[in-house]
């Protein structure tokens, strides 16, 4: 299904004497998509959408899209079959596309993609990078806590779970439904992570199977992550005996993760902001341990739809399926998922349409292999704005 609409190629491009020079230039200037901004775990939603949806033009099989897209989703989340089923899908409510014809289905494409690896068996990927060598504890088997030790294990460090409960998964095993989160999707991504190397203790309970000195003593870092039994605001930060809390810090323990109560509603809001403060935890940790400058935080402008150009997109309803909207029970086909990923607009960021190129009456713009885009011959550029104008995405400007 063609994503975009069939655009007859203007009779522009040998036109003009260019005897009208502005000053102005134009210039790729990637925006941030208001579904990336909306996502809690801050997955770049655009990222693996648009390739899924053009996977023909990158010279991907279907199959190959979809793991590509799982493995993009998976450098933040390693549990998108759980956050596709469980999570609130902010990110759509932020899509600029709702105002045209109702927002992409993003919640229901991840839960596709992360039930496509399950099915085709995929595995998180083994880092080979130097960790610090410490040796990392984490209290707690819950979302946030197996989202630290997956990030930290990507790192290179090593890690071990400890846990009252017998069996990983924290609140996600024990205060979710398993209609709404069937057993073997949970076990399969929770398994995958610690495939990675991490070591599990269940049955352990910190104070009583182990010491919390014994924890401060034989473990250069104790991240506390446990979990939805107390009520707490959610902000992380570091406390002063050196653990990695997320709420208050409770008398008996150097730190805790605390987030919402007991009631399942309350438990499914909160799976994906545990994930985002698990992997927010560990980076501070490996910048702390390996002691590396803080990588600079690229933040552009959030582009909302008045910046985009929403007519130049075809109409498109959104897919219903049979999502009921809470547990996004839906039955998407691979022929389905790849049409609903069409319905993405790349807010901000080159989709190769090819407007720019196409309307320059100059022939500033030189096609790049996919994926890459175009180049911009500047000396050849007399600022008409064409280019700009025609740009559907707000990601070209003149400048």
């Amino acid at each position: 299904m063609a994503l975009f609409k069939q655009v007859k190629k203007p009779e522009l491009r040998n036109a003009g004497t260019g005897s009208e020079v502005s000053s102005h230039r134009p210039a790729y200037i990637e925006k941030k998509a208001p579904c990336i901004a909306g996502c809690t775990v801050n997955n770049h939603v655009r990222d693996w959408i648009i390739p899924l949806a053009q996977h023909e033009a990158y010279g991907r099989s279907e199959d190959e899209a979809f793991a590509q897209a799982w493995a993009t989703i998976t450098k933040l989340n390693p549990f998108p079959a759980i956050s596709g089923r469980v999570c609130q899908h902010s990110c759509e409510n932020s899509c600029n596309r709702k105002g045209k014809d109702g927002a992409v289905a993003i919640r229901d494409l991840e839960r596709f993609v992360g039930d496509f690896a399950i099915s085709h068996q995929l595995k998180l990927p083994k880092q080979e990078v130097a960790g610090s060598g410490a040796k990392i504890a984490i209290v707690g088997a819950g979302p946030s806590g197996l989202s630290c030790a997956y990030r930290l294990a990507q790192s290179g460090h090593s890690v071990v779970i400890f846990d009252a409960a017998p069996l990983p998964g924290g609140m996600m095993l024990y205060g979710i439904s398993r209609d709404v989160l069937p057993l073997g999707i949970l076990e399969y991504e929770v398994q995958n992570v610690l495939n990675l190397g991490i070591e599990f203790r269940g049955n352990c309970v910190v104070g009583r199977d182990i010491a919390v000195e014994t924890l401060a003593t034989e473990y250069q870092v104790v991240v506390y992550a446990v979990g939805l039994q107390k009520p707490a605001a959610m902000a992380l930060r570091r406390s002063e005996r050196g653990a990695w809390v997320c709420g208050e810090l409770p008398a008996d323990l150097p730190g805790a993760v605390i987030a919402a109560t007991d009631f399942q509603p309350r438990t499914l809001n909160m799976v994906t902001p545990c994930i985002a403060q698990g992997g927010r935890a560990a980076e501070e940790i490996d910048v702390a341990l390996q002691g590396k400058p803080r990588a600079a935080q690229n933040t552009p402008p959030i582009i909302k739809a008045d910046r985009m150009k929403l007519d130049w997109y075809p109409a498109r309803d959104r897919w219903k399926g049979n999502s009921d909207g809470v547990t996004a029970a839906g039955n998407f086909t691979a022929a389905e998922a790849i049409a609903e990923a069409t319905r993405c607009m790349s807010c901000g960021m080159c989709m190769d349409c090819e407007s720019c190129w196409m309307y320059c009456s100059n022939n500033c713009f030189v096609k790049l292999p996919k994926g890459e885009h175009y180049k911009v011959r500047l000396e050849l550029c007399n600022g008409c704005n064409k280019c700009a104008e025609a740009c559907p995405c707000g990601y070209l400007e003149m400048q």
